[in-house]
């Protein structure tokens, strides 16, 4: 798949966002610059692409424009009806909250303390705003599908050393796989310039292979 396909895909440009959040690209790039709402997750030049993640990667197709994920106009309607001035304060507080709920739940069950949660919450903040969780999250719409996505990494990072152990003890391969499926449907495919450093091939298309096989 080309670079170009999979934005036309998964993301809509800067005019279309605005469109269909109803806000005019001005008043998008004012919430943008108070910094309200995320940014855009890639940006192209028409020799390269950056994302927060990932920084600048050449490309050999001309594309240009700001690009968003079109699940995250949620973010901006929120902080658009807020009161002037305190927009970044309505989507982070309505955030936080989302994601203490989902931790919360999740924790619950392993017996995290309340201060490594908020930790946590902190931690994720600034993927949430500087664009990242669009490239990596199948639902970037929603505190939940956020915290599920870095939750389900963590666990299968540690579990696996990163990819590395197809066979960690404790763990049936029936479990392991199923761990890799949540994973695999809470993360996004990753786009092809991203692709070859990114969690997915690591801990879904190279590893699932490997635990088949053990």
């Amino acid at each position: 798949m080309s670079l170009a396909t999979y934005l036309e895909k998964h993301f809509i440009d800067k005019p279309k966002f605005a469109s269909l959040a109803v806000i005019s690209v001005e008043r998008l790039d004012q919430l943008i610059e108070a910094g309200a709402v995320p940014t855009a997750t890639y940006v192209c030049d028409g020799k390269s692409v950056h994302s927060a993640a990932f920084g600048a990667t050449e490309i050999a197709e001309s594309i240009v424009g700001e690009y968003f994920r079109p699940e995250c106009v949620r973010w901006v309607q929120i902080a658009d009806r807020a009161p002037l001035g305190s927009e970044k304060n309505m989507v982070e507080g309505k955030l936080i909250d989302e994601l203490r709920t989902s931790l919360v739940a999740f924790e619950h069950l392993h017996h995290t303390d309340a201060a490594s949660i908020e930790a946590r919450i902190r931690n994720y903040l600034p993927s949430f705003f500087d664009g990242t969780f669009g490239l990596c999250v199948a639902d970037p719409s929603t505190g939940n599908g956020i915290a599920e996505k870095e939750i389900l990494q963590e666990k299968l990072t540690a579990i696996t050393g990163n990819g590395s152990n197809a066979a960690p003890a404790g763990l049936s391969k029936s479990e392991l796989l199923g761990l890799i499926d949540d994973y695999a449907n809470a993360a996004m495919p990753f786009s092809p310039a991203d692709y070859a450093r990114s969690s997915r091939k690591r801990l879904v298309d190279d590893l699932r292979p490997m635990v088949t096989k053990a």
